[in-house]
């Protein structure tokens, strides 16, 4: 998608320079070296979504895909992220050619 009223930084986010209404699309798939509950969650200013926010119990080597879109309302300045984390101390990897992809896109002011 083109570039606008956004800023890539900091590293691996993006910033809304406008307030407005926004759609929100996430989507991974991962799997973990250890079976535990995995959570992923899109950020707002290092805060989780909660209509963003997935657990689930991962088997070892098993990937899950996590995926959803939701439309939010935002202020300038806010950062938008995705962060994995889990009940245990585990690795996890992306699944065989896959992607993770966040897109913000305004849809009013």
């Amino acid at each position: 998608m083109p570039l606008k009223n956004v800023a890539y930084t900091p590293a691996n986010s993006i910033t809304v320079s406008t307030a407005g209404v926004y759609e929100i699309n996430y989507y991974t798939n991962v799997s973990a070296a250890v079976g535990t509950t995995v959570t992923m969650s899109v950020r707002r200013n290092g805060t989780a979504i909660p209509q963003a926010t997935v657990s689930r119990v991962l088997s070892v080597g098993v990937g899950s895909l996590y995926n959803g879109s939701f439309i939010i309302a935002l202020n300038a300045g806010d950062v938008i992220d995705m962060a994995i984390s889990a009940l245990l101390a585990v690795g996890v990897t992306l699944g065989n050619g896959v992607n993770t992809t966040l897109t913000v896109k305004q849809i009013s002011v």
